[in-house]
């Protein structure tokens, strides 16, 4: 991914060096490993020596990126990816929380990829705090009307669920029917529970039957918040 850098060694271990890198993104691959999700072990992480950069090393996994072979798989081969997704995202939304924030899985900020920018704050007590703070951040040039009406469309009563942050074809690896590995964790935390489903439309992917199978990988679509979302973004500070 742009900003980082990805070494691959001898003894099966793969290096992301980067300023884009979070120490964040640790925790999070182990929660994940913990629950048995098709995530890379970690061996060790840690800050760079250059300012603002960070270091993980972490399990090299086998595999090819969905988005490189999908053009060449069987529609029953693309329902199979969609129904292996789809577990990975039921076991994901089980995980309780510890604390109940809002935040990454160290209690640390949480982060968003928008179009121009990456985007950080908190962590939040509650939905409410994280909607007008970290989510609702639009330029000062948009109008009061468009403000007003586009606050009352959020809702603060989702479940708070162990998020990815990236669902996107080019993070997972596939191996013989099987998907092998899901990667870049470092937007991953505790999230409300529509955010993996209206983020996943933000991804670039070139495949267009890719994001018409949401309704196959989400265990729960959430119609009303994607067009809110998708009409928040017009105004969302970059």
């Amino acid at each position: 991914m742009p900003g980082c850098l990805v070494t691959r060694y001898p003894d099966s271990t793969i290096v992301k060096t980067g300023r884009r890198v979070t120490l964040d993104e640790r925790p999070a691959l182990e929660l994940a490993a913990r629950n048995r999700l098709p995530v890379p072990r970690v061996y060790g992480a840690e800050h760079g020596p250059l300012d603002g950069e960070s270091s993980i090393r972490m399990e090299f996994i086998h595999g090819e990126r969905l988005d490189l072979v999908w053009p060449s798989m069987t529609v029953e081969e693309k329902y199979n990816m969609f129904r292996q997704l789809r577990e990975v995202l039921t076991i994901m939304r089980s995980i309780p929380s510890e604390t109940g924030l809002i935040g990454s899985c160290s209690g640390g900020v949480v982060r968003d990829n928008r179009q121009y920018s990456d985007y950080s704050g908190g962590p939040y007590t509650d939905e409410a705090t994280f909607n007008s703070s970290f989510y609702f951040d639009l330029v000062e040039t948009t109008p009061s009307p468009i403000r007003t009406a586009l606050y009352q469309q959020l809702r603060s009563d989702h479940r708070i669920v162990f998020t990815h942050g990236d669902i996107a074809q080019h993070n997972i690896l596939v191996k013989d029917g099987q998907i092998t590995g899901l990667l870049d964790w470092e937007n991953a935390g505790w999230y409300p529970e529509h955010w993996d489903y209206i983020k996943f439309f933000e991804r670039p992917c070139k495949h267009m039957d890719w994001k018409d199978g949401a309704k196959e990988i989400f265990p729960q679509i959430y119609d009303k918040e994607l067009a809110y979302h998708q009409a928040i973004l017009r105004w969302q500070r970059p």
